[in-house]
């Protein structure tokens, strides 16, 4: 059983887990919009293409992700502080698209798609924490980046995704 993430209870309530598996290579995260992924995707917002597109991600160890609801509107720093800081909420893009092609039309499984946001952690080209976005939208899936240092606060109700370990 995977050790779950301690949080603050008022914040966040843990769902369930799911498991990515390893990549062995690296990964350019533009090709994943490129032909790649068999997700339909309705927007892809300029900020994610500006710090994603010509990122290299991997290897990665198969890993378990546990995910949250946020209970109560929050920016960002409350969230990664809850789930342990940077270091534990870290994820990768490739992890985010991932889970976007396990619900190419935006059928059930473990990303909502009820209007709210799925939320990763995960570090630019440049180094820098920014919060990736997902949605579902009425014609596919949206997908942004927003620096954690905006202002911007989440709602209740978005969910957040954090790895928790990897499978051994």
């Amino acid at each position: 059983m995977p050790e779950k993430t301690e949080t603050k209870p008022d914040l966040l309530l843990p769902l369930e887990t799911a498991i990515l598996p390893a990549v062995a290579g690296t990964v350019k995260v533009r090709d994943y919009f490129k032909g790649k992924t068999t997700a339909k995707i309705a927007t892809l917002f300029s900020e994610f293409k500006s710090r994603f597109f010509d990122k290299e991600e991997g290897p990665v160890a198969e890993t378990i992700y546990q995910k949250y609801r946020l209970l109560h509107i929050s920016p960002d720093r409350p969230i990664i502080d809850a789930l342990g800081g940077e270091g534990k909420v870290t994820s990768s893009a490739c992890a985010a698209i991932a889970l976007l092609e396990r619900q190419p039309d935006g059928g059930p499984g473990f990303l909502q798609t009820n209007g709210f946001a799925n939320i990763f952690y995960a570090k630019d080209k440049k180094g820098a924490l920014c919060a990736i976005r997902l949605g579902w939208a009425s014609d596919g899936w949206v997908v942004d980046a927003i620096a954690v240092e905006d202002p911007l606060a989440w709602n209740g109700k978005h969910e957040i995704f954090c790895p928790v370990a990897p499978k051994v």
